[in-house]
């Protein structure tokens, strides 16, 4: 089950964060009133994301994040951060990026936000553990490839040809662009860019601070590119509201 550990807020706000998170789906919460609490539950179990408060004990909270985010198993993991003070939130996204961020109070529009990307979260979860393997093949004159849809991050153009990125791996195959896409005829695989499709499923986070916006992934710390006029392939809450307004 989907799991997330909440942590470094104030009482009530833990609370109606951890109910939630209940009424989002199949999610498994766990809570830390203190500091020494969120350790302890974080030495002893598995987390696939993790929630912080970014108002008062944030000399903490900037210390785990960047002991989260060195080591290898949690580079990537979802870390979602909750204030009052919209002055840290900035400060938190000009150093991590990789980090979505809430200015609370919440309102209706940031209720239907958070539950989107708990929802999006938690459905490529159970694809990663639980949904039979998919495959494409790519045949080349050097070989026939039987790759997961999974295992891809994005098909990348390079000199009238391709590199398709793997999780832990790279094929180059003497194809363009448009006639890998082909071959890949899943729906989740889009065009961000025109040197570049991406598998949706394995999108840990965007990166809006830069033009074109960085694509970074699950299990990896390669990076594709979003363009201006690609922006709107990508699912909604990936898109903040003055996004979904250009024209």
């Amino acid at each position: 089950m989907f799991s997330i550990l909440l942590g470094f807020l104030d009482a009530p706000t833990l609370d109606y964060l951890s109910d939630f998170c209940k009424k989002c789906g199949p999610i498994s919460v766990s809570c830390a009133s203190t500091k020494e609490e969120w350790f302890a539950l974080f030495e002893q179990h598995e987390f696939d994301c993790f929630f912080f408060g970014f108002d008062d004990d944030i000399i903490n909270v900037r210390s785990v994040i960047y002991n989260l985010r060195s080591n290898e198993h949690h580079q990537h993991t979802p870390i979602i951060l909750f204030s009052t003070k919209i002055e840290y939130l900035i400060t938190a996204f000009v150093h991590w990026r990789s980090c979505e961020c809430f200015l609370l109070p919440f309102d209706n529009e940031k209720k239907e936000a958070l539950n989107s990307l708990l929802h999006y979260y938690e459905g490529m979860y159970e694809k990663m553990h639980f949904t039979s393997q998919k495959f494409c093949q790519i045949n080349t004159p050097k070989g026939i490839y039987n790759l997961p849809y999974s295992d891809i991050l994005y098909v990348e153009s390079t000199m009238k040809k391709s590199i398709i990125h793997l999780k832990k791996d790279a094929i180059h195959v003497p194809y363009p662009l448009y006639q890998v896409r082909r071959m890949i005829p899943d729906k989740n695989f889009v065009q961000t860019h025109r040197s570049f499709i991406v598998n949706l499923d394995n999108i840990s986070y965007v990166d809006k601070s830069k033009e074109p916006w960085g694509i970074f992934f699950f299990e990896s710390d390669k990076e594709a590119f979003v363009s201006r006029s690609h922006k709107k392939t990508l699912p909604p809450f990936f898109q903040g509201p003055d996004d979904e307004n250009e024209s």
